[in-house]
């Protein structure tokens, strides 16, 4: 019979392989979802003027902030730990889940729809607000038709929202996958409607409706497994539900930390639209090639995470919190560090394959790569945001992120207003750095004083072992220019020199990591090795 003090590392080593397991099937449904996002991105880059996009991409802003409040941001981290609670827990009650689904979707309903009729009939005050930079308002019909497609495009929160509570729920199951990969559909839509939208007289009008159509779509694939775990929700105004209010109790103050952290968008808006034409589709731009990396892996680590943390502060075992946390922000280094490293040195060939052509010029190229370079390792510090802010909210505490989003509000207004007087754009983006390592040292320093620690010397050695399989990277990334000099500047010839040498890169650094016996490699092998044979196995079966 084990021993209690073996049957801890091993409950630790399952709930470790859990997460990353989780995490690898989040990340290959999104890495197909970002894959055609960026052939979203492309089309619209190439087929719209800079003044076209600006306006497209301003208004789409306005309902992917409310977006990340109501739905994919507070909504999740405060509702699925009470659900897990209730579903997991000893005396647990078919009744009390669908009281708590009931309640929290009527909420989130009336929120959502009150939200939309206010912002639609006073967008064009809202924007005048945001976007009053005189570089903006002096191209004409430029600022019109930001409000028109605003106008049109805002419903689309109601639509994601519900995705984002479907999501929580099929989560909180330990249902990952179809979540995983609804994305996809809104991004086939997004291509579609860029696609069509050039033989009709108002092709941004296409994209915008193309918006609502993939928002639908993306939510309504998570009904049928919504359906089947028998909590599909139904309108309930009986809020009294004790449940119901620890929800919200956590979704206020959840709700305006995040929006402390997403106001960093509006500043950005706000400043931007000083600057020259197309600097808003440069951040966003730039903003997309981040996300790849961030959604791939430190969202997909952190939507693993946050049930697993949930249910050990359930059972009162910080210890094993604590050494989970640990492990995840390890895994986080082990992939965000190459991907930084590659978007820093590669960031030039990446843009020129992505969005080069037709209404993308030259000067668009270089002008987005230099913030790319500026961008590049916010991927590392917003890895560790994520998954310090998932303890926190797993412990059902939403204050603290919420005061530390703020304080890094206040950094980031004061960063970009310095920085972007001396540096222009770059400035701006570099604000964004600052103000997200004011986040992470706070989130740092609070999660050691309630939770425990976190391993800091482990992590330390791990990251100076990551740090030397990112030179041997380096090394291979420098040649990239060299190779394309033999293979010519066609675009075939640049995708492929550009694959290539990630492909390489990538793999000098796994090599470097396997030999350096890096834990955080074994453990991503095991989980797949074991994925795939568990695969053989049911097939032989």
């Amino acid at each position: 019979m084990d021993s209690p003090t073996d049957s801890k590392p091993s409950a630790l080593s399952s709930a470790s392989a859990s997460v990353t397991s989780t995490a690898i099937l989040f990340a290959f449904g999104t890495l197909l979802s970002r894959v055609l996002g960026l052939i979203r991105d492309m089309m619209t880059a190439r087929y719209f003027s800079n003044d076209v996009r600006d306006a497209f991409i301003n208004a789409f802003r306005l309902p992917n902030l409310f977006r990340r409040l109501f739905g994919e941001g507070s909504l999740s981290v405060s509702f699925i730990p009470v659900f897990v609670e209730i579903i997991s827990g000893r005396q647990a009650t078919n009744k009390r889940a669908r009281d708590l689904v009931a309640g929290v979707f009527s909420l989130l309903m009336t929120l959502t729809i009150t939200v939309s009729l206010i912002a639609t009939i006073f967008m064009a005050d809202i924007l005048r607000f945001l976007l009053n930079g005189e570089a903006y308002l002096s191209v004409p019909g430029k600022f019109e038709l930001t409000v028109r497609l605003g106008r049109i495009m805002f419903c689309f929160l109601i639509l994601i929202s519900l995705y984002a509570f479907f999501m929580a729920i099929q989560n909180s199951v330990r249902k990952f996958a179809v979540a995983a990969m609804a994305p996809c559909l809104f991004n086939i839509a997004m291509i579609a409607a860029a696609f069509f939208s050039n033989r009709f007289a108002a092709p941004e009008m296409i994209l915008a409706y193309g918006v609502l159509i993939g928002g639908f779509l993306q939510m309504a694939v998570l009904i049928p497994g919504v359906v089947k775990a028998g909590h599909f929700p139904k309108m309930s105004w009986a809020f009294d539900s004790v449940d119901v209010w620890r929800v919200v109790r956590a979704f206020v103050p959840g709700m305006i930390g995040l929006s402390l952290m997403q106001m960093t968008t509006i500043v950005n808006m706000r400043f931007a639209s000083s600057l020259p034409s197309g600097s808003q589709s440069y951040l966003y731009l730039a903003d997309r090639i981040l996300e790849l990396p961030l959604s791939l892996f430190v969202v997909s680590i952190g939507s693993a995470l946050l049930p697993t943390l949930a249910k050990f502060w359930a059972e009162r075992d910080r210890d094993a919190m604590s050494a989970t946390i640990s492990h995840s922000m390890r895994l986080i280094l082990f992939v965000a560090l190459p991907s930084a490293i590659g978007m820093f040195v590669l960031a030039r060939p990446i843009v020129d394959v992505l969005f080069l052509g037709r209404e993308f010029k030259y000067a668009d190229a270089i002008s987005t790569a230099q913030v790319i370079q500026v961008y590049a390792f916010t991927v590392v510090i917003a890895g560790g945001v994520r998954i310090l802010a998932q303890g926190f909210y797993a412990i059902q505490n939403t204050w603290f992120p919420a005061l530390s989003g703020g304080v890094a509000l206040i950094a980031h207004i004061l960063f970009a207003f310095t920085l972007t007087r001396t540096f222009g754009l770059n400035g701006l983006a570099a604000a964004s750095l600052c103000s997200a390592t004011v986040n992470l040292v706070m989130l740092a320093t609070g999660y050691k004083s309630w939770v425990g620690s976190l391993e800091v010397r482990r992590l330390g050695i791990s990251l100076g072992k990551f740090v030397i399989c990112g030179a041997a990277m380096v090394a291979v990334l420098t040649l990239h220019d060299r190779v394309l000099q033999i293979f010519g500047t066609r675009f075939l010839a640049r995708a492929f020199v550009l694959m290539s040498t990630i492909t390489v890169s990538g793999l000098v650094y796994l090599i470097v990591a396997r030999l350096l016996r890096v834990e955080e490699l074994q453990d991503v092998s095991s989980v797949v090795a074991a994925k795939f044979r568990k695969k053989a196995l049911n097939e032989r079966a």
